[in-house]
């Protein structure tokens, strides 16, 4: 986040801490069902303080949360919503390469450190023995690695999109979401099966620097925005 939101972002926090135990479970829900709409993250924070002056006054005043934002928490998000400006094509664009990015930077670093090739450099390094720096990398990798980027972005889209969802609801939606998540473990299962097969070998020096990389270029863009 770009020093603006996150500056705003550190005075919410430090409000959200005076919330009491019911209005702190509300207003992370709500803030579950902003996180995945179509508004800037700087607009996001802007709304959230707002709810939680409007939230802490009328806990002072010892008031229900309802009476400042109603029975039906979805449909005052959704008006409050509708009323801010969509993201921009831009912010969009910086969006999706920052979560390119940081899933790279990540999951790159998990293969790095679960590769048994990078165990047996740095044993060959400490024994002076010869290196090889090459690294496999399986057709199930490659697969693995875009169906867990698109899977955790589409759980989160789930997972967040119903978090004001009435409980039967939700319960309902949970359960879709636990059928179709667990057909897509089976599916990755079955991959990993047919696809050990070497789709290409990378340096693991190069493979470091694509991590590194990755990690500085998300961090470029997730103060763009």
């Amino acid at each position: 986040m770009n020093k603006r939101t996150k500056k705003l972002n550190q005075i919410n926090n430090a409000l959200d801490k005076k919330l009491n135990k019911s209005n702190d479970i509300v207003l992370t829900d709500i803030m579950c069902y902003l996180r995945v709409a179509n508004i800037s993250e700087y607009h996001q924070e802007v709304v959230r303080h707002d709810l939680l002056e409007m939230v802490l006054s009328a806990q002072e005043r010892n008031e229900d949360i309802q009476t400042v934002i109603g029975e039906d928490y979805k449909i005052f998000c959704d008006d409050v919503i509708t009323s801010l400006p969509s993201k921009t094509l831009q912010e969009n664009i910086f969006e999706l390469f920052d979560i390119f990015f940081h899933s790279t930077s990540i999951l790159g670093a998990i293969t790095l450190a679960m590769a048994s090739e990078t165990y047996a450099l740095i044993k060959n390094t400490i024994t002076n023995s010869p290196k090889n720096f090459q690294l496999s990398i399986s057709i199930f990798q490659v697969g693995a690695y875009f169906a867990t980027i698109i899977g955790a972005y589409i759980l989160v889209q789930v997972v967040f999109g119903n978090a004001l969802e009435h409980k039967a609801e939700a319960k309902h939606t949970t359960l879709k979401t636990f059928v179709k998540g667990a057909s897509f473990m089976a599916l990755l299962l079955f991959l990993a099966w047919i696809g050990k097969k070497t789709l290409f070998t990378i340096n693991i020096v190069v493979l470091l620097l694509i991590v590194i990389s990755s990690y500085l270029i998300h961090k470029l863009l997730s103060n763009a925005y």
